[in-house]
């Protein structure tokens, strides 16, 4: 028995030929794609050190491109801003109406000055007769153009909190005071016998107007100051109290109360000054011989029944 010879290899053979997938991604295991670009990038990196600097030609181009897009925009914005021809006119045309206005208020202002100077000198001078003084004065008295002192009732009305939880400025809508609501409360003073009536200060003639714009409440245009609205009435205490009581206003004020948290307030006074309206706009004048009986100047009268919360609620529903 023969023992084994010695293996024979095939000369030039490596002994991982049989693993041509394992050494490729061993011994190369980026793609040859990237070694190309690195190899390109590379060569015009190189190029590029060669010839340094931008050529001349190019900067003047760039130079000349900003230049023009800088003139461009200039002369743009100027066109904007420079005033068209035809709103230049209407401008002239409102400036020399307004200047018109504004001569014929000033002389309308100097010849009413003028007017109430003469009128104030024949009332001084006793040209007028007595009678016609008197009631002159008795106008002036009626319709709220002369201040007036005396003892009167005082009518309170303060926005509600909402049920104490907010400020009364932030209260909800149907929890602050309403021009329906002051309006009530003067005309059942009126019909209790008032003779003179000022609302935060502000004198009511038989021209007055309580009205609202947006949460302000308005007297002949004048906003009150809230929350709190004084309405003030001269007369005779005792005998207006009792006629407030006995008419719809002592209840329509408990309903406010009760259903909107509006604070109220009824009490006398011995000494209120009320201050004057101003002379009124005359609209139409006619002889003293030729008018004939002079009507009597009433109150407002309260007319229906007091607002209930049905009509507070429909107001808000529109």
């Amino acid at each position: 028995m023969t023992a084994p010879g010695p293996t024979v290899r095939t000369p030039g053979r490596r002994p991982d030929e049989s693993m041509t997938l394992l050494r490729e991604v061993t011994e190369r295991p980026l793609d040859p794609g990237y070694a190309q670009m690195a190899e390109r990038r590379a060569r015009d990196r190189q190029s590029g050190q060669a010839g340094t600097g931008r050529s001349v030609p190019s900067l003047v181009t760039m130079l000349l491109v900003a230049i023009l897009l800088g003139a461009a925009t200039t002369v743009a914005v100027r066109e904007l801003r420079a005033p068209q021809p035809v709103v230049a006119q209407g401008r002239a045309v409102l400036i020399e109406q307004i200047q018109d206005r504004g001569a014929q208020v000033e002389s309308l202002s100097r010849r009413a000055v003028s007017l109430s100077s003469e009128v104030d000198g024949l009332q001084s001078d006793g040209l007028l007769p007595s009678a016609l003084l008197d009631i002159n004065e008795l106008d002036r008295w009626v319709n709220g153009s002369l201040p007036v002192r005396g003892p009167g009732l005082v009518v309170r009305l303060t926005d509600g909190s909402g049920g104490g939880l907010v400020e009364p400025g932030d209260a909800p809508a149907d929890s602050r005071v309403r021009d329906a609501d002051v309006q009530f409360v003067v005309n059942e003073l009126w019909a209790a016998g008032a003779e003179a009536v000022a609302v935060n200060d502000e004198r009511l003639t038989s021209l007055s107007a309580i009205r609202n714009a947006g949460d302000a409440i308005l007297v002949d245009l004048q906003p009150l100051n809230g929350p709190t609205y004084t309405i003030e009435a001269v007369g005779d205490p005792e005998k207006m109290q009792v006629g407030f009581a006995r008419s719809a206003g002592l209840g329509f004020l408990q309903l406010l109360s009760a259903e909107y948290g509006i604070e109220n307030d009824v009490s006398t006074s011995e000494g209120m000054y009320l201050p004057g309206a101003g002379a009124p706009t005359l609209r139409y004048a006619q002889s003293p011989r030729s008018a004939g009986a002079r009507p009597t100047p009433s109150a407002s009268a309260s007319g229906a029944g007091a607002p209930t919360s049905q009509d507070r609620s429909q107001e808000d529903n529109g």
